[in-house]
């Protein structure tokens, strides 16, 4: 025999469906949650995003990618992390964002390739970005996110600065070789020279992370007028590139730096060591790999050990190491301005794997330049504030 359902199940079903009709009951209850595609982690009781102090410019917005969500990054609330997904593959939006970080008031801070990861970073005067794309595509749609800060948040990490310079004394200047002494006299007067105390210890070796310091510190207050043209120091909250130079390493700031601007050979250029060995003494064909580049504005034409037997006429020139082929060479170009033949003199020996003293890292530091175009520590002291 059938049992009847009871009487207040069929008046509870029958309202049901009538309120359902008038845009409410079940079709009320089985609507897709409006939260239902914000990030996992989020509590239903949280509060609403708060607007960003800035938007994401219009330029740094991949073609065609869906807003997927917007909030605050984790651990960072100055900082707006956006999710976009997008019908292209993770190379075409690599590339994407390191062309408009190369563009006009933008920089390339970092680009890194890790396990299903692709992340670059880039700083303007305004921003601070970061893009971090998956290239494990989901759905055919490719996710990557795109977090920003402005640096004019008062709660933002600030970027390292050199430190103030000041004129400086060396009680041990007359130990060093005769004519280095001038050109050493010069940079103290512009205080680049960081040493512990008042002694240069001129004929001591120079270690490589020390001569970074001395080079970017040197560097950058020759262009002080010039902000385009300086080296913009590593922060602090960028992922290390070597293994052996983490954050809290005082010279961190600058061998990221110069790495970063890619003239210091690096897994960014393509080395596969990830070791920089600071403690290491410099040598004479490391500091003209480093600096070369930089008096030369870091066009390096491709040269040969012929080349340089040709024109410089070492003998020893079978012994400079295949990276530093080209800087020797180019070099030369400068005439008596070059590296070698201001801290070095006349010579028919290079003696390319011989140690860097204090004295002939600041006489190369002296000049920076490719011979008729460039800087000396001598017209940098000589020139109006305002100017330098």
């Amino acid at each position: 025999m059938k049992r009847s359902r009871p009487l207040g199940w069929i008046l509870f079903l029958s309202a049901l469906l009538l309120s359902s009709c008038e845009g409410s009951g079940l079709q009320n209850w089985f609507a897709a949650d409006p939260n239902a595609d914000q990030w996992a982690g989020r509590p239903p009781t949280a509060s609403p995003t708060p607007e960003p102090t800035t938007t994401l410019p219009e330029n740094l917005r991949f073609p065609n990618a869906m807003l997927v969500a917007t909030q605050p990054q984790a651990g960072a609330p100055q900082t707006t992390e956006t999710r976009w997904q997008a019908q292209a593959p993770a190379i075409a939006i690599q590339q994407f964002y390191s062309q408009q970080f190369q563009q006009s008031g933008w920089q390339l801070v970092t680009q890194q390739v890790a396990d299903n990861t692709i992340t670059l970073k880039g700083r303007s005067d305004e921003l601070e970005v970061s893009v971090t794309i998956n290239t494990v595509p989901e759905n055919n749609l490719t996710t990557f996110t795109v977090a920003y800060t402005s640096v004019n948040s008062a709660t933002a990490t600030p970027a390292p600065q050199p430190n103030a310079t000041s004129p400086q004394t060396f009680a041990d200047l007359e130990d060093a070789p005769t004519p280095l002494q001038p050109a050493i006299r010069d940079l103290a007067e512009l205080g680049v020279l960081s040493t512990t105390g008042d002694r240069l210890q001129p004929n001591t070796p120079i270690s490589r992370a020390q001569f970074v310091r001395w080079l970017v510190t040197t560097y950058n207050r020759f262009y002080a007028d010039r902000p385009a043209r300086q080296i913009r120091l590593g922060s602090r909250n960028d992922t290390p590139i070597f293994q052996d130079v983490p954050r809290d390493n005082p010279d961190f700031p600058y061998i990221q730096g110069l790495a970063m601007a890619g003239f210091l050979p690096s897994p960014l250029t393509g080395e596969t060591s990830t070791l920089f060995r600071p403690n290491a003494p410099l040598t004479r064909e490391t500091l003209l790999q480093w600096k070369v580049p930089l008096d030369q504005q870091g066009r390096l034409s491709p040269s040969t050990i012929d080349r340089i037997q040709q024109t410089w006429g070492f003998k020893d020139s079978q012994r400079i190491a295949p990276p530093a082929i080209n800087a020797v060479a180019a070099d030369y170009l400068a005439g008596d301005l070059s590296n070698i033949r201001r801290v070095w003199g006349e010579t028919l020996l290079l003696q390319p794997q011989k140690a860097v003293t204090h004295a002939e890292a600041a006489a190369a530091l002296w000049y920076i330049g490719n011979g008729t175009e460039g800087l000396s520590a001598a017209m940098v002291k000589q020139a109006p504030p305002s100017a330098s």
